[in-house]
């Protein structure tokens, strides 16, 4: 949340909640919750809907049944060691059926990965919580269903000057996984890179409530009849059937409040379609019309993760499914070109002639920037070129030495750069902008003997790349929905890409996120079986999302290739997957720039170039 807007919200919520909390618990099994709202963080602008919306919520929550820890910054800051402790007794009682955890106040995003900001932060860089991380382990909880609720941004981390922020992760480790993981629920304000905003409630001049807390609880309080279903004789309002409430109502809802605001929340689900929070007080239809700029007779403005799903399902994936009665094919490609997602994908899909130009059975063509320097391990050779034109290029030539793979530090003209795995057999085509790399593709060389199959199969791997790229770029590349659906879609996407990440296997890698953040760890691990077996090593991503590095020593002559991870995101995992690097590589992360590949400014560089002439990395 950063900004305040007046909102008119029913005045009967308080008395809804009241006469709420004499129901009894509407579920067989106990239910917790830890509900955190946090006003002042810092130096940051202070909040007033963060506290005050938490203990709507927990009120709410309690009448629902749950048994209800809530943490304030009234009176005293909220530290992340005292939300641990809550978590862990939650998860210790070993009896739970679901978990709730709320979060109200300023969050952001860095390298894809989402704070959540306490009291203390960002001075002391601990006092945050790590979303990711924490879904990592709550994966692990043996709690059926854990929530998360976010009314937070999720804007970029230097936009509150966070960038070294760490956060903790409020979960405890396992070092016995349990028998089956559990299902985690997403409920997250907005998308990456916007704000989430806060109105006023009408009946209380004092009192404050963000606009996407009261969507939430508003489709309790006044839910659609189409939103009502009967579980063992309960009427409730199904995890499931919130998303499609949300995506309609909080946009409208923030119109309503400026025509300046612009909200669309990002809603992941995994419990299937009878996991619930609470009951429906009612079934009426919805209090707010749909109205303002952009909005869809009969639906409402598509959002990119509606179009990241529309255009992958028009390419044979059919990772997220869209209900294409509530936006239209004009709202997709409206949004589609507002957003820039078209403009990137047909950007991605134009620069793939570069690698033709290099003879060389391994190198990169780099567009976007030209080179300042080239550095390897100590077994590999590297000689690269600038190009003359008016778009700056490089040409990369790299002699492994007879080595199946190796590291190589990319360091651009002004100073930032990145780290790759050379790949023996393949040109990488690395494409950066303005905000880093953005783009990573390995295609086989000439003397590569799928070199063939790829030229048959070039425009049709260029448009797929493209636009699996682009969807996770806008962090759009995802597999939703409960437990069988998403192994389904999974199954789909390996018959769709299981030949062609052969050809390119950057489609392997965005495949293992995918996967990886669907909580589908069988499929991670057979993406890297496939990778192995057509590259004789194993890529540093893949390894890591698989597990396979936890605990390995750094310099394994074992290990994978590069000694970092390629895409950004995956900084953010090493400490939850127990992936040890030399002090010096770690501190790099320090030094990100914003990028979906890896993108260090020049101190980081330094520090990854210093690592590889050692030679202590492979």
């Amino acid at each position: 949340m950063h900004r305040r807007f007046f909102l008119s919200l029913s005045a009967a919520a308080p008395a809804f909640w009241s006469a709420r909390s004499l129901l009894a618990q509407p579920v067989a099994g106990p239910r917790a919750a830890l509900v955190i709202g946090v006003d002042k963080a810092g130096n940051l602008p202070v909040l007033r809907a963060a506290a005050s919306g938490a203990r709507l919520v927990a009120a709410w929550l309690g009448g629902e049944g749950f048994d209800v820890k809530l943490f304030v910054d009234e009176g005293r800051p909220v530290r992340s060691a005292d939300l641990y402790d809550a978590v862990s007794a939650a998860v210790a009682r070993g009896n739970l059926a679901q978990l709730v955890i709320y979060f109200a106040g300023h969050g952001f995003v860095n390298s894809y990965a989402e704070y959540w900001m306490l009291s203390l932060a960002p001075d002391n860089p601990n006092e945050a919580v790590s979303l990711r991380e924490s879904i990592e382990l709550a994966r692990l909880s043996a709690i059926p269903n854990v929530v998360f609720i976010s009314d937070a941004c999720r804007s970029r981390a230097d936009s509150l000057s966070a960038e070294l922020v760490r956060g903790s992760m409020i979960f405890p480790s396992t070092r016995t996984p349990p028998t089956s993981s559990s299902e985690v629920d997403q409920f997250l304000a907005t998308l990456i890179g916007n704000a989430s905003f806060e109105a006023p409630v009408a009946q209380s001049a004092g009192e404050y409530a963000g606009i996407y807390t009261s969507a939430f609880l508003a489709a309790f309080r006044n839910p659609d009849p189409s939103m009502v279903r009967d579980v063992n004789g309960i009427h409730v309002v199904t995890n499931a059937k919130l998303k499609g409430y949300l995506t309609q109502q909080v946009p409208r809802l923030a119109e309503r409040a400026s025509i300046h605001t612009t909200q669309h929340p990002d809603t992941r689900i995994e419990s299937g379609e009878s996991s619930y929070i609470g009951r429906a007080a009612s079934a009426a239809p919805p209090t707010v019309p749909a109205s303002g700029p952009g909005a869809v007779p009969g639906g409402s403005t598509a959002s990119l993760v509606d179009v990241a799903g529309v255009r992958l399902n028009q390419i044979g994936l059919a990772t997220v499914t869209v209900d294409r009665g509530r936006v239209s094919d004009a709202s997709i490609s409206s949004s589609a070109r507002a957003s820039g997602f078209d403009s990137a994908r047909e950007a991605l899909v134009l620069a793939r002639g570069l690698p033709a130009q290099l003879a060389s059975p391994c190198g990169f063509a780099i567009t976007g920037q030209r080179l300042e320097a080239v550095v390897g391990g100590p077994r590999i050779r590297a000689e690269f070129a600038n190009g003359a034109g008016a778009v700056p290029s490089a040409l990369v030539q790299i002699d492994l030495q007879n080595n199946r793979a190796g590291s190589v530090a990319l360091r651009f003209a002004d100073g930032t750069g990145t780290v790759l795995g050379a790949l023996q057999g393949f040109i990488g085509n690395v494409l950066v902008d303005a905000g880093g790399v953005n783009s990573v593709s390995y295609v086989p060389s000439r003397a590569n003997p799928l070199f063939s199959e790829y030229a048959h199969n070039e425009a049709r791997i260029a448009e797929l790349h493209a636009m699996v790229a682009t969807a996770a770029r806008f962090g759009a590349f995802r597999i939703e929905g409960s437990r069988e659906t998403r192994n389904r879609a999974a199954s789909q996407m390996a018959d769709r890409i299981r030949i062609l990440k052969g050809i390119d296997p950057t489609l392997g890698i965005y495949a293992a996120y995918a996967y990886s953040d669907a909580g589908l760890l069988n499929q991670v691990r057979s993406v890297m079986g496939y990778m192995r077996g057509d590259l004789g090593v194993d890529l540093f991503d893949v390894a890591l999302l698989a597990g396979t590095l936890a605990g390995r020593l750094p310099g394994d002559p074992n290990g994978a290739v590069p000694f970092v991870p390629m895409l950004a995101q995956g900084w953010s995992l090493l400490r939850v997957r127990d992936v040890k690097l030399p002090d010096a590589v770690l501190s790099a992360q320090d030094h990100l720039r914003p990028g979906l590949w890896t993108t260090l400014a020049r101190e980081g560089m330094r520090m990854v170039e210093g690592a590889l002439r050692e030679g202590k990395l492979r």
